[in-house]
């Protein structure tokens, strides 16, 4: 046998072992790599909604409310990962600012606010008595939300799961999230009292901070 026909046969073998070995290196490494991407997939964790410390379950809606600061920083309303009211979307005023969604999929309804120094409460009364059933209300006060309050608003927030409303005073910092309807009262209601001495801004108290788990309305 010439040598030219035995070295020829060497090299088609050498080539064709390095090729297995590429093509079974190459496989392996595919199927490692499709496997290291869906364990990082399977094991993302959820990002946090409304930069919230806890989760909610899927059948919970997530919010975090947080009140004015004195009459300079505007106050913040986010829910299900959507930042409702602030100052940044320019949809906020002193006084009451009130977010409505749909108890069910959550989306917004409406936003207004309503200015409880200067203001008409007429206003404030006239938008409460016309929400609608299965519907989530969410409200923070900024700089003062009780001068111009009368019965008739007060009445309605009761309607809606305040406890709270009748000590609620003159400048004192609010937030809330009631429905209608609801049975009893909402465990998502805060006042912080104005109170020169314990005030952290002079004339206003600190700002408030709340967040929570809204249970969503079943068909």
């Amino acid at each position: 046998m010439r040598p030219a026909v035995i070295l020829r046969g060497v090299v088609v073998l050498f080539t064709s072992g390095v090729m297995l070995y590429m093509a079974k290196n190459i496989l392996f490494s595919e199927v490692k790599l499709r496997h290291m991407k869906y364990f990082k997939e399977f094991t993302k964790p959820k990002m946090a909604v409304c930069q919230m410390e806890k989760r909610c379950p899927d059948d919970q809606f997530p919010f975090k409310i947080t009140s004015g600061a004195a009459n300079i920083v505007g106050a913040n309303i986010c829910f299900n990962g959507q930042t409702l009211m602030s100052t940044v979307k320019n949809n906020i005023g002193k006084g009451i600012n009130i977010a409505l969604v749909n108890a069910t999929d959550g989306k917004l309804i409406t936003t207004n606010f309503f200015n409880m120094w200067t203001g008409k409460v007429e206003l404030l009364v006239d938008f409460l008595k016309v929400i609608k059933p299965s519907t989530i209300v969410l409200l923070a006060s900024f700089d003062d939300p009780a001068t111009k309050m009368n019965d008739d608003a007060k009445k309605l927030f009761t309607e809606l799961g305040s406890s709270l409303i009748f000590s609620l005073g003159f400048r004192d910092n609010w937030v809330f999230v009631g429905a209608k309807p609801i049975k009893g009262k909402t465990p998502f209601e805060q006042i912080l009292k104005n109170d020169k001495e314990k005030n952290k801004y002079d004339s206003w108290p600190e700002a408030i901070e709340m967040e929570g788990c809204v249970p969503r309305k079943k068909d």
